[in-house]
């Protein structure tokens, strides 16, 4: 269209010097010369104006060209996530307990069949977990931390409990390192201990309370349940907070282990200059100053000693336990 209209004016203009030729008087003025009417500074500018047409007419050819291209890569895309959906699902339903693999970030491994539950959702807290069926399931803290697996008591005490430690038969060494208290240790279908961190880091997010069972070689057996129960951070050597005692097994921890902070056979915390209770009652514990008088750690021998799995209060001595289990649950 542009060449079109300029081929026009240069016609015009050619054929309006040819006859406008006559010569003028030397004393006349010139004036700017027009082509059909039109002057060549009004041609100039309608010039310029066609090039400012033609200059945004060359954009929108473009734009129009990279909105086609994004509409494909669109299109593209939709279909890759369509298909890359349709293979997730087909995955899920067809996985089996037996041949899944979950991540943890402790050392506790999962040998295990898990609820199929466990492989498909995550829950806040073993009291979101299906009632009455008790097992492996995944939980979640938050959305910053990845999800792990816990092992939910859901019959007893009314269900909804995450098991933190669970000792039966002796078949997992509980005198350990730093380390391994802090990471956990054993299997969650079997013995074993959570870890230091992965407790601490459930009880600083939300309120929880505790409840440990025992039993003892004879075969009796009690509870102690504390309506208050957290353990500080690693940099605070995960100090204990526990409190409001209910129960039939005595409170052992409330007076001698309150505020204390955990020890193991390689790291000295119980404030005591001269002795050493972790090494000394073979064990890891919130010993405290004077050693207190529970260590649930312990070893795992039906004696009567305080390097044994033992509670003083159950019967007002240091037995060995041939059971314990200790559980949190969120307020």
């Amino acid at each position: 269209m542009k060449l079109t209209i300029c081929f026009l004016l240069v016609c015009a203009a050619a054929l309006g010097w040819a006859t406008d030729q006559s010569p003028e008087s030397e004393g006349d003025i010139l004036k700017p010369s027009t082509v059909g009417g039109i002057s060549e500074i009004g041609l100039e500018i309608l010039l310029t104006r066609l090039n400012t047409i033609d200059h945004k007419l060359m954009i929108l050819e473009e734009l129009k060209s990279e909105l086609q291209q994004h509409r494909e890569q669109m299109e593209s895309s939709k279909a890759s996530l369509e298909k890359t959906t349709t293979a997730a699902t087909t995955t899920t339903t067809t996985t089996t307990p037996e041949s899944t693999t979950i991540t943890r970030q402790s050392k506790i491994t999962t040998t295990a069949k898990l609820p199929t539950t466990a492989l498909i959702t995550t829950f806040k807290s073993c009291k979101d977990a299906p009632a009455n069926v008790s097992g492996v399931y995944s939980i979640t803290i938050n959305n910053e931390r990845a999800p792990f697996n816990v092992y939910c008591e859901m019959e007893e005490f009314e269900g909804g409990w995450i098991v933190v430690q669970h000792r039966f038969n002796g078949s997992v060494d509980f005198y350990r390192n730093w380390t391994e208290y802090r990471d956990g240790f054993g299997e969650l279908n079997g013995e074993f201990w959570l870890g230091l961190e992965q407790i601490h880091q459930l009880t600083a997010a939300r309120k929880h309370e505790l409840v440990i069972e025992m039993k003892d070689f004879e075969g009796n057996y009690g509870y102690a349940r504390y309506f208050e129960f957290e353990i500080g951070s690693e940099r605070k050597k995960y100090d204990l907070t526990v409190d409001s005692y209910w129960g039939t097994a005595g409170d052992a921890m409330t007076l001698y282990n309150n505020r204390e902070k955990f020890s193991t056979k390689d790291r000295d915390s119980d404030g005591n200059r001269i002795r050493h209770f972790a090494v000394e009652y073979e064990g890891a514990w919130w010993y405290g100053y004077g050693g207190g008088l529970s260590n649930l750690n312990g070893r795992y021998q039906n004696v009567t000693d305080r390097n044994s799995m033992t509670w003083h209060f159950f019967k007002d001595d240091f037995r060995g336990m041939s059971f314990t289990r200790m559980m949190i649950r969120e307020l």
